[in-house]
């Protein structure tokens, strides 16, 4: 006997639609995790494994699934209404909703911190949508989040007016906390000029890295300082996290007198600003995702060392370590909460979600105050100094040239390292092309005073585009370290030198070589290419290069745009021939 079992998709229940000024959407979100992140919106409207939120913001931490959610609202008044709908978390990297009525037309937006300002329907620093329905209209809207920092959907429906209304006083609350730190580092600005001591001058840095950092997080420096700068988002927190990080450190461990306290925990203290430079770096080449999670658990142990440190020297008797414990402490707790917020363990509301800039306005005002007692602590001990011998005045000279000396051998590794990492591609390796446009023009006017060859060949990586598309531009970035590891490999002697161009180029500046000799290294960088089978997230690619050469005779008229304008006209007619090719450009010398 056989049995048919008919599967009819269970229709969506549309909730009457509140007339509240503000409808926090808890109980009405259905949710679905797509651990694969390729389910479509065809895939997911009549799936079966859709779950009811609960009655708290929807909130799952640090995920690598893209989550669905959907509410269906029906207008069973006799007239139109409107509403806009805010999903108040700005950092979210990908949105995409679908607004689907029962009649009418079917609406599609793509929000996202990694998408365009301009291409939000409503200029908010968060994600907001008008929505419409008309007389018993029944509208339902699926959302996609997929995101590398922490995946909350606060969503509320609200009144338009009482939206703007309210969004009026959050902008004046955000308009006192930022004038209010930015007025306290004028302040101190001004003191550091007049009294030359770094400590304000570290503090300030701390204070404005902090309120930049609150800037980029809370959405308005996307907003209005980088609208078309999507990928510096990500960097902006990162950076400016740990720049606060950073000078907080500095200025810790001067405020403290640390080096005279305690060695032991001035080295410890020194250990997170080189942690706070390290972070920069690495975020640039490093996943968003693990260096939030990195830096901030790096910033709840330094903010732990820094209370513990400032406990310690308390107890040693430092007259001003008292208040900069207390100040430390609220920063310390906001921290917490905005950490164990982001994870999932603290529900998102008004006080978890501002947690840290509450503690850091406290923190600010109170360290300000401390600096202020410490002005006249150091008069105190001015006038005391005064009365020392002579012996003890001139070994306090030496302590401070000593002090000099090993700031400017800080400075100095600082510089040394900032330049290399000026010349190079900072997820290749390989120099860039601001070390190509420095070299090969002396280069070029080595090899017209010997009159020895110089060739340069241009790579390219052939249907690279297609690669990005379809894998996403992480697998992309593998591709072209892979790539770049390849041709440097190629290359046999020291000479040679191997640049990233821009993109999927690379450029290889070869002296003292002809054009049979740039053609053989050519040929044996694209073969070898060819043959190889490159492992990259799980992925084997076959990938191929085409490459352009030009080696002319140096001549008093020749240029190294010349030469990069004659080798990209050869690689674009290897790219027209049919790719996978070298051929050779024959720049003629004019009269």
């Amino acid at each position: 006997m056989l049995f048919f079992i008919l599967v009819v998709p269970r229709p969506l229940q549309g909730a009457p639609l509140s007339d509240a000024q503000e409808w926090m959407l808890y109980t009405e979100i259905e949710i679905l995790e797509d651990p694969g992140g390729k389910l479509a919106l065809g895939d997911v409207r009549n799936h079966g494994s859709w779950q009811a939120n609960g009655t708290s913001v929807f909130s799952k931490g640090f995920s690598n699934s893209a989550w669905w959610l959907r509410f269906t609202v029906t207008n069973e008044n006799n007239r139109a209404v409107q509403r806009l709908l805010s999903l108040s978390f700005p950092q979210l990297d990908n949105v995409l909703v679908h607004v689907l009525p029962d009649s009418g037309t079917p609406l599609r937006y793509q929000l996202g911190r990694h998408f365009p300002y301009q291409q939000r329907p409503i200029d908010h620093p968060f994600y907001v949508l008008p929505l419409e329905w008309a007389p018993g209209e029944t509208t339902t809207v699926y959302l996609r989040i997929l995101s590398t920092s922490a995946v909350q959907a606060p969503l509320t429906l609200w009144q338009p007016e009482a939206f703007y209304s309210h969004d009026m006083t959050r902008n004046i609350m955000h308009g006192i906390y930022f004038g209010a730190l930015l007025a306290i580092s004028i302040y101190n600005l001004l003191l550091f000029f007049s009294l030359g001591e770094r400590n304000y001058l570290y503090y300030v840095a701390f204070v404005i890295c902090l309120v930049l950092f609150m800037v980029a997080f809370t959405g308005y420096g996307f907003r209005y300082l980088w609208p078309t700068a999507s990928g510096w988002n990500d960097q902006a927190i990162l950076v400016f996290l740990s720049g606060a990080l950073g000078f907080g450190a500095l200025f810790s461990r001067r405020f403290l007198c640390l080096r005279e306290i305690s060695p032991r925990l001035d080295n410890g203290v020194k250990a997170v600003v080189v942690f706070s430079v390290i972070c920069v770096v690495l975020s640039f080449v490093i996943s968003y995702q693990f260096m939030i999670g990195l830096l901030a658990l790096i910033t709840v142990l330094a903010s732990v060392y820094g209370l513990y440190v400032g406990i310690y020297a308390w107890y040693r008797g430092q007259v001003t370590a008292r208040f900069y414990v207390i100040a430390w402490s609220f920063p310390l707790l906001g921290g917490i909460v905005l950490v164990l917020n982001k994870v999932g363990i603290l529900p998102p509301n008004s006080l978890t979600n501002y947690s840290a800039q509450i503690g850091n306005l406290f923190e600010v005002v109170l360290l300000s105050f401390a600096l202020a007692q410490r002005i006249n602590v150091e008069r105190r001990l001015r006038f005391k100094a005064q009365s020392e011998t002579l012996a003890i005045s001139h070994k306090l000279n030496l302590e401070l040239e000593e002090r000099v000396r090993e700031r400017t051998r800080e400075l100095e590794s600082l510089n040394k390292e900032l330049n290399e990492l000026s010349v190079t591609d900072g997820l290749t390796g390989l120099k860039n092309r601001r070390y190509l446009d420095r070299l090969l023009g002396q280069e070029l006017a080595r090899a017209k005073r010997s009159g020895r060859p110089l060739a340069v060949v241009l790579l390219d990586i052939d249907h690279f585009k297609p690669i990005n598309d379809r894998h996403g531009h992480h697998v992309g970035d593998e591709c072209i370290k892979v790539m770049a590891g390849m041709i440097q490999d190629g290359l046999n002697r020291p000479a040679d030198i191997a640049f990233r161009y821009g993109g999927e180029e690379f450029v290889l500046m070869l002296p003292d070589t002809d054009m049979q000799g740039a053609l053989g290294v050519a040929d044996r960088i694209r073969e070898r290419i060819l043959a190889a089978r490159i492992e990259v997230a799980g992925l084997t690619l076959s990938m191929t290069v085409s490459a352009g050469v030009c080696a002319p005779k140096p001549h008093a008229e020749l240029t190294p745009q010349d030469l990069l304008k004659g080798a990209d006209t050869a690689l674009y007619e290897a790219k027209e021939q049919g790719r996978n090719r070298t051929r050779l450009y024959h720049l003629v010398a004019t009269a």
